[in-house]
């Protein structure tokens, strides 16, 4: 074997390990990482959890029920689904399908609702005081709220509002009280 042939396979023999020594050296500190995929047991992703149940919805105040609505933990705990269900709402069956979880990203509540008309609206929201509150923007630039208020009686009150200047001040939509189902 010939000088400039020893000389490469030496390269060759000794590359792997200066490759592996350089870049360990210039190697960056990890990244701050956030808590671990599938970890469901963090205190405010159950924030909602009040309003897991089987319920008979009613307009707040009045007894007849208007509704049926099933919510239930998803598997794991890391969000809530609904079913909501108004066999004799005016025009028909309605029915609403929601998803609701808090994002560990951006440490924020998030419900995306769709019913059986077509309307889907994306909502965002949080913990005040005992009572979860979600704002979406609305039609035509004005903002809907909608509160979840756990009563002392075991029942939740939704309440929706509207606002046509940025929050500043808010009107009626609707109120529903959710009692358990027996």
């Amino acid at each position: 074997m010939n000088r400039a042939m020893r000389r490469c396979v030496i390269l060759l023999a000794i590359q792997p390990l200066c490759t592996a020594s350089a870049s360990q050296a210039t190697a960056p500190a990890p990244a701050p990482t956030a808590p671990p995929v599938g970890d469901c047991t963090a205190p405010e992703k159950h924030q909602l959890d009040f309003w897991i149940g089987h319920w008979d919805v009613a307009v707040t105040g009045q007894a007849a029920t208007i509704a049926s609505s099933d919510i239930e933990a998803l598997p794991g705990g890391c969000g809530i689904s609904e079913h909501y269900d108004s066999p004799e709402a005016p025009g028909g069956d309605y029915q609403g399908w929601s998803y609701s979880g808090y994002n560990r990203y951006d440490s924020q509540w998030h419900q995306m609702y769709l019913d059986s008309h077509g309307n889907v609206t994306w909502y965002t929201g949080e913990l005040t005081g005992t009572s979860m509150v979600f704002t979406a923007p609305g039609r035509a630039g004005s903002l809907q709220r909608m509160s979840y208020i756990p009563g002392d009686d075991g029942s939740v009150r939704q309440l929706g509002e509207l606002s046509t200047d940025a929050g500043a001040s808010w009107h009626p939509g609707y109120d529903y009280t959710y009692t358990p189902r027996h």
